[in-house]
């Protein structure tokens, strides 16, 4: 029998560009005001359990929220996966999605990151943090649409828009297992 391991896979808190609806992919930008409440509403959400270590994306909204998570549950950053990174929308970063639609009407914007990819390098890091840590319970801090890929990869069905500050629990047991998708403490306001 294979020990299991639990991870929460947490959506950074919101940045001003999540905010104006403004495609981020790999732009590196900071939690507003927002997204550190939405940070330690996960925090205290995740409060009511014992977890063992944290690691995060290597962009600074995701190293932020974190860094408040750990700080609530005492812990501190264990490491960051540069495979956690969020997809890349190539040329569209920066743009809204309705510009970037209007520019490139198929949504094939150039360099855009396939979600094969992205769901790939996600599980790629979920199957190392496992390595490095069996049995244990690891808050993992990641991006959306990285949350959305590999989940639906998971089960094999469309899975939500995965909100900022929101906990998604799965297990590793031989085979991964979902537990929760989106879970949230607050209503809070999020793109």
């Amino acid at each position: 029998m294979s020990q299991t391991t639990r991870l929460a896979l947490v959506r950074h808190g919101r940045t001003d560009w999540n905010r104006r609806g403004l495609l981020q992919g790999h732009t590196d930008t900071p939690l507003d005001d927002v997204g550190r409440a939405q940070a330690r509403d996960a925090a205290r959400m995740l409060g009511a359990d014992a977890w063992d270590t944290v690691v995060t994306s290597p962009l600074s909204r995701a190293i932020d929220t974190g860094r408040i998570i750990a700080a609530h549950l005492g812990n501190s950053i264990a490491g960051t996966y540069s495979d956690l990174i969020e997809r890349s929308c190539g040329a569209a970063e920066g743009l809204t999605r309705a510009d970037a639609e209007q520019r490139w009407p198929d949504c094939d914007f150039p360099d855009l990151e396939p979600l094969e990819a992205v769901s790939a390098r996600g599980r790629r890091a979920l199957d190392a943090i496992v390595e490095m840590h069996p049995g244990c319970r690891i808050v993992v801090i990641t991006h959306g649409a990285l949350i959305r890929a590999v989940l639906g990869d998971l089960c094999g069905i469309a899975v939500p828009r995965i909100v900022n500050g929101a906990v998604s629990e799965i297990e590793w047991a031989g085979v991964w297992r979902i537990r929760s998708v989106n879970r949230m403490t607050t209503l809070s306001s999020s793109r």
